[in-house]
């Protein structure tokens, strides 16, 4: 089945509409169409089309991106999910009778000792930890790590955090990072997950003078400590080994990422100063620097 370049925006002006209605943002629905654009224009080369593409054939891409564009296994994959989604969709919408990316496996990937955030089922199983612990203080655990995970601030930043420093709205919010020393001021977005989670904490809050946001069971002031306690017996708890504050920082900035592709975004959202240093901190080994570089229309390197 060839498919005509009209025919082709067509559907991808349909599948713009599906991943913008699963509620993913702009720039990563950009991201995944421009995915599907790369495979749809190697497979023109050869005279074929996306939704008449057969399991040999995005093999047969993959082997073109490892061997013939020498992208790293992060790359790769990550281009094949891409293509995982699109034909996903694409057979619940009838436009295909089978899935050709079905059979075609990710590459190894080695583990390396660079900076390596969350996966999206390990921070559910920490989420999950958290819920399930009987601690009277769970609701005020469960908002700190979401904090750390939904804004990747800093664990001495979040210990100075104050109550002024947090609006939840319901449809919006935002968090105020002061800034000390050299690092400036910067505000960050509250998702909904977080908005819920800090009102689910104000809500029981004990009564203190204090007006830190996070207290401990006697009303003072958490400490760094404290914190890099609560979020290393909650990580034992979901099973997880080497989870530190920091991993929840990297966490966040990784996603963020891949969600924009906008390295200049997260290392402003972050506190970072210097691309260089949220390259270093934040980007996973094998990321491919020059694509992120492209897909952002940013000059990292």
């Amino acid at each position: 089945m060839t498919m005509s370049n009209p025919e082709l925006h067509d559907t991808l002006a349909l599948y713009r509409e599906y991943l913008t209605e699963a509620g993913l943002s702009q720039l990563t629905v950009k991201n995944y169409v421009a995915d599907l654009k790369h495979l749809a224009s190697w497979l023109a080369r050869g005279g074929g089309a996306v939704l008449g593409a057969r399991e040999k054939d995005i093999r047969a891409y993959r082997s073109d991106l490892v061997t013939g564009k020498a992208h790293p296994p992060a790359t790769v994959n990550r281009r094949l999910q891409a293509i995982r989604k699109f034909f996903r969709y694409a057979l619940e919408s009838g436009l295909v009778d089978a899935d050709p990316s079905a059979g075609v496996k990710l590459l190894p990937q080695t583990k390396s000792g660079g900076p390596r955030g969350l996966e999206p089922s390990e921070v559910k199983s920490l989420l999950e930890a958290v819920r399930r612990g009987e601690s009277r203080l769970a609701k005020r655990d469960y908002a700190i790590i979401q904090v750390m995970l939904q804004t990747g601030i800093r664990v001495g930043e979040l210990t100075r955090l104050r109550l002024t420093d947090v609006q939840v709205l319901e449809d919006r919010g935002v968090l105020r990072v002061r800034g000390v020393g050299s690092s400036s001021e910067r505000e960050i977005p509250l998702n909904s997950s977080v908005r819920k989670a800090i009102s689910a904490y104000l809500a029981e809050r004990s009564g203190s003078d204090s007006d830190h946001l996070f207290l401990s069971a006697k009303g003072r002031p958490l400490s760094a400590r404290s914190v890099q306690r609560l979020v290393g017996s909650h990580a034992v708890g979901a099973g997880l080994e080497g989870v530190s504050t920091f991993t929840l920082r990297q966490t966040y900035g990784q996603q963020l990422l891949r969600d924009t592709g906008n390295l200049s975004l997260v290392a402003r959202l972050m506190g970072y100063k210097r691309l260089e240093s949220a390259i270093k901190y934040i980007l996973p080994d094998q990321e491919d620097l020059t694509e992120v570089a492209e897909r952002s229309s940013l000059n990292v390197l």
